[in-house]
């Protein structure tokens, strides 16, 4: 058996390919590995001055690097049996699995899925022990073959540097290292070929298997065959699947949620009071007059022209809204505890359930950088260091640079209040009634569209600017830098992506309250025009507006450029390496000759097709990652506002999960497998969105929405009849300079708030509350300052009772399911009796002899 790994090099620099050729050693970290020279090693030249090296590791050599690396291997199928155990299965997984439309037939599981096996670290002392131990070819699966080699490459010296003074030899190693510096082009592992035409009965590759049954779009609705996914892929790509998929399985219950609230409220749209006063002929919305929504060009409107707002806010903001919510926050702890436990499954099954990462390979720039360097007593070498001090100063210097990048997506927040400014000023000048209504969905529409195109150009950027901040910084291992470039991306897009969102839910309706031009009338303005304000309707409905527009829109970008954006880098770097740039007639000749060749029928070799595909990088799963934890946070914070997004989340994780297939099987080289115990810090971001979850959510019902206030009035007069009117308060409309008007003779008008009357219009005014008297600066009412103390008390009852059940549930809850605990016992007791066992024969045979001779 051998495992065969590409590394495409430049003709210029040749220092690990002639090491190797020459003395057929490797030398390497923990000794020198012996690698056999012939067949080991194959060269070829194409596409100009490009080499490719490959790379095959003999048995022998990976017998070695699997006790290394201490890879788990199935030793005996389990046999602990749960038919007598009571087990509740999940519900959803429960309903689909009897549709029969979720899941493969039995023939072809048994292909795609393994049993349960219980596992142990590889030694070639108890080779025997290990299931295939007799068929070398399949004993090591195809990702940890990889896995092995690669790790070889990542330890080989391949330069020195002696200090004759000290009298050390400092080793320059790692393919790694010699990638950053240009010697190679690139290092991969090859694919398996896809054939056309699979013979009948024929043996099937791996990477059939899953083009056949996971990339296909036929089976879009089928579960991922995981085990398949780990053996070609490895755990870390493995891992992703697998989240991926338990998130939208587990999205499906959000998402019926959300369709019965939006539901719930168009089945009782006509029964509606507050909106049919609105929109009614005969009712408040037919006779009071809205004060303009801008200074100078804007003019009065009857409340009826929000008729629209009214009833859309009415779809989403009803009386299932809270329970909708609620339940929501609770669902985001079932999910991750949830998680918890499949993810306790999977490892368990792959082995990886006590894996522990012993040693991380150092990065090549922090060896490269760091010029300071200390003595190790666990390798007893000099190695390069960097000072707590100089950590600390790298720290705040990256964290300052954060939070001023943070902050400079507040000015695009307040672009985007300008934008509205002068935008609602423009439509209230063309004088156009039909404008005037439809104005403030234009003005939110266009501007959540426009937000979305900043937002997605400012992405690039962003990324951009952590890996350079990371890269200052100068993280010891790739799993601190991967960490590091985590948080500062995730702090980025989260201003990115929320901020406008956080603007309308909770700032809109405070900066702009009152009508007039008065400087002293409390409000924010610009160039000395006030902001624009919320609907009569509210600001919920807008929320709404930029909420789908956001979410749905980055969605349908993402989804188009991961299918295009590959193909089309896949066909621009073949075109780029047919030609060299620089080709002598020898070259031309010979390629003229390879492309005729392979017009007729030559069929193209392993490694050079897949070095036309798309190159991997080292955060390749990041990007994947952060687009469903930032869609994890729409559905989530948010949801009170917008019931259907976990229903559209769903349809779009759908296809995510196919097209991530088709883009990691057919269009990029294929990752270098690593091992992983879980997603890594994506967990402690998924859990702080979800205790985020139920604050926001509460402040999203008692601020934005009116659910405090109707509950209030229905309360007070058990029934909703006059409610539109005890909302809006009074403004005196002879302070307006309206250039043009078609209302005459207008004296007061109405805008929405809780404020007291001005003394010019009434000297008291009668509310649900009793009376109450005038105030020319437009004072808060004794109405508002109860519905504020009742939406903080709401807000702190909605968090308390929410934080409790949550807590309930993680501590009810275990993160490893009874069946697995079980198996892990059985495995445990099953080692120790094997160790027991060979240590009775051993003393038995040295007790041998000696007994013979006594007797």
């Amino acid at each position: 058996m051998s495992s065969k790994f590409r590394s495409v090099k430049s003709d210029d620099n040749v220092d690990l390919n002639n090491c190797m050729e020459m003395g057929g050693d490797i030398g390497l970290g923990l000794g020198y590995v012996e690698v056999p020279r012939g067949d080991s090693i194959e060269k070829k030249y194409e596409l100009g001055r490009t080499r490719f090296v490959l790379l095959h590791a003999p048995f022998a050599l990976l017998e070695k690097q699997a006790q290394l690396l201490s890879v788990k291997l199935p030793v005996q199928q389990s046999d602990v049996d749960f038919r007598d155990r009571t087990s509740l299965p999940g519900f959803v997984d429960s309903i689909l699995s009897r549709a029969g439309l979720f899941d493969f037939d039995e023939r072809v599981k048994k292909v795609l899925e393994e049993p349960d096996f219980f596992t142990a670290p590889y030694s070639s002392d108890r080779r025997q022990q290990f299931v295939n131990w007799d068929r070398p070819d399949i004993l090591f699966p195809n990702a940890e073959r990889s896995r092995m080699v690669y790790d070889l490459l990542t330890r080989a010296h391949y330069d020195s540097v002696t200090d004759r003074g000290k009298r050390t030899t400092q080793y320059r190693f790692g393919i790694e290292r010699l990638l950053a510096q240009g010697v190679y082009n690139a290092a991969y592992p090859l694919h398996q070929t896809i054939r056309d035409h699979l013979p009948r009965g024929g043996e099937v590759s791996q990477r059939e298997l899953l083009y056949n049954h996971w990339v296909s779009w036929r089976n879009i609705l089928k579960y991922q065959p995981l085990d398949c996914i780990k053996r070609y892929f490895g755990t870390k790509v493995a891992f992703y699947f697998a989240w991926l998929g338990y998130y939208t399985r587990s999205l499906y219950t959000a998402a019926l949620l959300g369709i019965i609230a939006v539901l719930f409220g168009i089945w009782n749209l006509s029964e509606d009071v507050v909106s049919n006063d609105i929109c009614g002929n005969d009712g408040v919305g037919a006779t009071t007059i809205i004060c303009p929504q801008c200074d100078n060009y804007c003019d009065f409107q009857l409340l009826k022209n929000s008729c629209l707002y009214a009833k859309m806010s009415y779809l989403f903001d009803n009386g299932i809204t809270v329970i909708f919510a609620a339940l929501m926050s609770v669902w985001a702890t079932f999910f991750l505890e949830g998680w918890k436990r499949y993810h306790a499954e999977i490892a368990w099954k792959w082995g990886l359930l006590d894996f522990v990462v012993e040693e991380d390979t150092v990065r090549p720039d922090f060896q490269f950088r760091v010029k300071t360097r200390r003595y190790n007593p666990v390798t007893q070498q000099e190695e390069p260091y960097l000072s707590g001090k100089k950590k600390f100063a790298n720290f705040c210097a990256g964290g300052v640079t954060v939070l001023f990048f943070m902050c400079l997506v507040l000015a695009v927040v307040f672009g985007m209040v300008v934008y509205r400014v002068i935008c609602m000023r423009l439509l209230a000048s063309m004088d156009n009634p039909t404008v005037d209504s439809y104005a403030f969905l234009i003005v939110s529409s266009t501007a959540a569209s426009i937000n979305l195109s900043i937002i997605l150009c400012m992405n690039y950027f962003y990324n951009s600017l952590a890996h350079r901040l990371t890269r200052w910084e100068c993280p010891r291992t790739q799993a601190d830098f991967d960490n590091s470039y985590t948080f500062k991306v995730f702090l980025f897009q989260f201003a990115n992506y929320y901020s406008s969102l956080f603007y309308v839910a909770f700032f809109k309706g405070v900066l702009s309250q009152l009508p007039g031009t008065k400087d002293n009338d409390g409000n924010v303005k610009i160039a000395g025009y006030r902001l624009e304000g919320c609907d009569p309707a509210g600001c919920f409905v807008e929320l709404v507006i930029q909420l789908a527009i956001i979410m749905c829109g980055k969605q349908f970008f993402s989804a188009l450029v991961e299918f295009a954006y590959p193909n089309f880098m896949r066909l621009l770097r073949r075109w780029q390496l047919m030609v060299p740039i620089v080709e002598t007639k020898e070259q031309r000749r010979q390629r003229i000759s390879e492309e005729t060749n392979k017009k007729a029928g030559h069929v193209m070799n392993r490694w050079e097709a897949d070095y036309y595909l798309n190159p991997t990088y080292d955060q390749f799963l990041f990007d994947e990652y952060l687009e469903m934890v930032l869609q994890f946070g729409f559905v989530t914070l948010f949801v009170a506002a917008f019931p259907l997004a976990p229903l559209f989340a769903v349809l779009n994780n759908i296809f995510e999960i196919r097209l991530d297939a088709y883009k990691f099987l057919l269009t990029i080289q294929k990752p270098v497998p690593a091992q992983a115990k879980n997603i890594g810090v994506w967990l402690s971001i998924l859990d702080m969105i979800s205790k985020f979850t139920v604050p926001i959510n509460a402040l999203v019902i008692a601020f934005t929405s009116d659910f405090i206030p109707r509950t209030l009035y229905l309360l007070a007069n058990s029934s909703m009849i006059g409610y539109v009117d005890s909302s809006l308060s009074y403004f005196d409309a002879t302070d307006f300079d309206i250039k043009s008007t078609q209302f005459h003779n207008v004296t007061q008008c109405r805008y929405r708030g809780f404020r007291r009357s001005p003394c010019s219009l009434m000297s008291e005014r009668w509310t649900v509350y009793g009376s109450e008297g005038c105030d020319d600066n437009l004072g808060y009412s004794l109405v508002w300052w109860k519905v504020f103390a009742a939406r903080l008390l709401f807000v702190v009852i909605f968090e308390h009772i929410v934080f409790v059940i949550k807590l309930l549930i993680e501590y009810l809850i275990p993160d490893v399911p009874a069946r697995i605990f079980v198996q892990q016992q059985r495995e445990k007791y099953l080692v120790r009796k094997a160790l027991l066992s060979e240590l009775v024969s051993g003393k038995s045979s040295a007790n041998g002899p000696s007994s013979e001779r006594k007797a």
